[in-house]
C-alpha cells in the first residue's frame, strides 16, 4: 500500500480544559478540519502515561496527538510540564523500535483557540497521511513494528523507566529549563540503562 489518496486514523487524548474545548469551539464555529481524528478526553495531559500512545499505535493507529494547555496555564499548575517529559519518553521509544517520531505529537490549544487547534490538527494529519500506514514510512513490516511496540509499552509500565521518569521531571524543575530539547536529553539520561535493555530485546526478535 502507498499513501496515495491514503486516510490516516488519528487517535487524540485531548485536555477537557483546554484542547478538548477549543475542538469543541471549533465545531460550533464550524471550522472544517479532517475527519480523521478521534478523541479521548482526559482531564489532564499530565494524566497519559507514556504506554498509552505506544498502545494505540501498535493498535492500529497511524499517528497519536495529545493536546493540552499552554505551559504555565495548566488547570492542575503543572500537569502540561509531566507531559512532556513522558511525550520525550515516547518519542525516544519510538526512535528506538524503528516507528518515525512523527506519528507522535504533543501541542497546544487553549480553550479560546479553536483556530488554532483546527491548524495543528490539519498539518499533523498531512504528515501522518504523508507517512501512510504503519511500516510503510519505515520500511519494516508493520507486524514487527506492531510487537516491537508492544513491548516498548510494557517497558515503559515497568519500574525502572517510571523512576527515571521522576527523577527526570524533578531535574527539569530544578533547573527551570523547560525547553524540549533539554527535557529530551533529561529523559535519555534519567532511563538509559532501561531503554538500551528494551532496545537490545526489540533487536533481539
Amino acid at each position: 500500500m502507498t499513501n496515495q489518496h491514503y486516510h490516516p486514523k488519528i487517535l487524540g487524548f485531548l485536555c477537557n480544559w483546554c484542547c478538548y474545548t477549543a475542538a469543541d469551539s471549533a465545531g460550533v464555529g464550524r471550522y472544517q478540519y479532517p475527519p480523521n481524528l478521534r478523541v479521548i478526553r482526559i482531564m489532564c495531559t499530565g494524566r497519559l502515561d507514556p504506554s498509552f500512545p505506544l498502545e494505540a499505535l501498535a493498535g492500529g493507529a497511524d499517528g497519536v496527538f495529545v493536546g493540552g494547555c499552554h505551559p504555565g496555564e495548566c488547570h492542575y499548575q503543572d500537569g502540561n510540564y509531566h507531559a512532556l517529559v513522558s511525550a520525550a519518553l515516547v518519542h525516544e521509544m519510538l526512535a528506538r523500535v524503528g516507528v518515525s517520531r512523527e506519528r507522535f505529537l504533543i501541542d497546544w490549544a487553549s480553550a479560546a483557540e479553536g483556530p488554532n487547534f483546527v491548524k495543528i490538527i490539519t498539518a499533523f494529519t498531512k504528515q501522518t497521511e504523508q507517512l501512510g500506514p504503519l511500516g510503510l514510512a519505515e520500511n519494516i513490516p508493520a507486524e514487527s513494528l506492531r510487537l516491537r511496540l508492544n513491548q516498548a509499552a510494557e517497558a515503559a509500565r515497568e519500574r525502572k523507566i517510571r523512576t527515571g521518569l521522576i527523577n527526570a521531571s524533578r531535574e527539569m524543575f530544578k533547573s527551570g529549563d523547560f525547553s524540549r530539547k533539554n527535557i529530551a536529553q533529561l529523559v535519555q539520561a534519567k532511563c538509559e540503562k532501561a531503554l538500551d535493555e528494551m532496545t537490545a530485546q526489540a533487536d533481539s526478535q
